[in-house]
């Protein structure tokens, strides 16, 4: 027999503190899946910003250190990027837009728009030392992240 399906959704709101801030959203993700009171099914973490990412990572300085260091390696900050030259662009531009084609290029390249995770006997079976990290890929500013849990 199988139980009631259960959606529940959360967006998240929260001020990045600048490039490479990795905020730990594990505790939020964790408190959505309890209050579902969803035991078997998955929960999506998912940015809805083309300069944020979610991953599942340690959150350590060390991860932090080693995406900076691929970023610069991808896109150089010292790097010509059609995307910032303001005199030839014409799309998607936004009012008083910084100059952030790394940050771009460093999300195409990282692929984690969102993370879909299981949730088993209403836990998420996590490693022990993998976390829930929403990172900031640009400037510090007004972000959010949506939680969806999904099962029964």
């Amino acid at each position: 027999m199988t139980g009631i399906p259960v959606i529940a959704f959360r967006e998240f709101s929260t001020k990045t503190g600048g490039r490479l801030d990795a905020l730990d959203v594990t505790p939020e993700v964790m408190e959505l899946v309890r209050e579902s009171g969803v035991k078997s099914g998955s929960v999506l973490v998912f940015s809805p910003h083309t300069t944020c990412c979610v991953l599942l990572a340690p959150a350590a300085q060390e991860t932090v250190q080693s995406i900076e260091q691929m970023i610069a390696s991808l896109a150089p900050a010292n790097g010509y990027y059609a995307h910032d030259d303001l005199d030839i662009r014409t799309e998607n531009l936004q009012e008083q837009e910084p100059p952030n084609a790394p940050s771009h290029i460093a999300h195409v390249f990282m692929g984690k728009a969102s993370e879909t995770l299981p949730i088993v006997d209403g836990e998420i079976p996590l490693g022990p030392n993998q976390r829930v990290l929403f990172v900031e890929l640009d400037s510090s500013r007004d972000r959010r992240y949506c939680v969806q849990v999904i099962g029964e």
